[in-house]
């Protein structure tokens, strides 16, 4: 959502007015759960706030040089290929299944396993509405048939429920991002929380202050190609990210 320039006064800004801290305490009131490391969770990217974006860019560049590079192509890649790739999987989720970024990891990823079944499929219904809808923009726009695969609803985590059985409610849920996107009212335009332009899919957020606006407006023109067969822009787009410097 910012470019590089922007985002250093921003996260200073954020830390001093207690906004990162507040994530915390905030994920502090989710029930404890055992986790099997399955990484279902990790079949899709989890939308996350601006704050929350601030947070994970924060950590990743204390990482090593490799993991940033290997975590940049992998962003670059689903930027472009969400909705033309039914093998897409979040870029933060390394190729030995461990989440690289756990300790601030956003919490959509948090209440994966929170929520009971009824709710959780709930929730599927709806993210699968949307996509339908976009899919049929693509057919109506450009002439796009986008793989159906794309539609397959993500398996319920069997490993459900917190401590003694205990469960998150949608409308707890809904209070908890409600309190996060707030915090986005505090460092960008207010117009743009009320769209809900600040809750994007976390890698989106890198994406955008990685790759310059006219990169990013070749969405549309790399799902064709790949689509078609060929990898030559992605592949371009995606090495060129590589050379960031976080």
């Amino acid at each position: 959502m910012l470019p590089a320039a922007d985002i250093e006064s921003v996260l200073i800004y954020a830390v001093n007015r207690g906004y990162i801290a507040g994530l915390a305490e905030a994920y502090a009131g989710l029930p404890e759960k055992e986790c099997a490391d399955c990484t279902k969770c990790c079949d899709l990217a989890p939308r996350a706030t601006f704050t929350e974006y601030l947070n994970t860019y924060s950590y990743l560049r204390e990482q090593p040089k490799q993991i940033q590079g290997e975590v940049l192509r992998r962003t670059v890649e689903f930027f472009f290929l969400e909705l033309a790739d039914p093998g897409q999987r979040c870029p933060f989720n390394d190729p030995k299944d461990s989440c690289l970024i756990r300790p601030v990891r956003p919490l959509q990823c948090r209440l994966f396993g929170l929520l009971s079944q009824s709710d959780y499929e709930e929730a599927e219904q709806k993210r699968i509405a949307q996509i339908q809808a976009i899919m049929a923009g693509f057919r109506d726009e450009y002439d796009i048939e986008l793989p159906p695969a794309i539609l397959i609803p993500r398996p319920y985590c069997d490993r459900t429920g917190g401590e003694n059985g205990s469960f998150v409610s949608i409308a707890d849920a809904d209070m908890l991002k409600l309190r996060l996107i707030s915090y986005d009212g505090n460092l960008v335009a207010p117009e743009h929380v009320f769209r809900e332009v600040t809750y994007l899919p976390l890698p989106v957020h890198l994406a955008m202050t990685v790759l310059n606006p006219g990169i990013r407006g070749k969405r549309v023109e790399v799902i064709r190609e790949f689509l078609q067969g060929s990898r030559k822009f992605l592949d371009k787009y995606a090495g060129r990210a590589e050379s960031f410097r976080f």
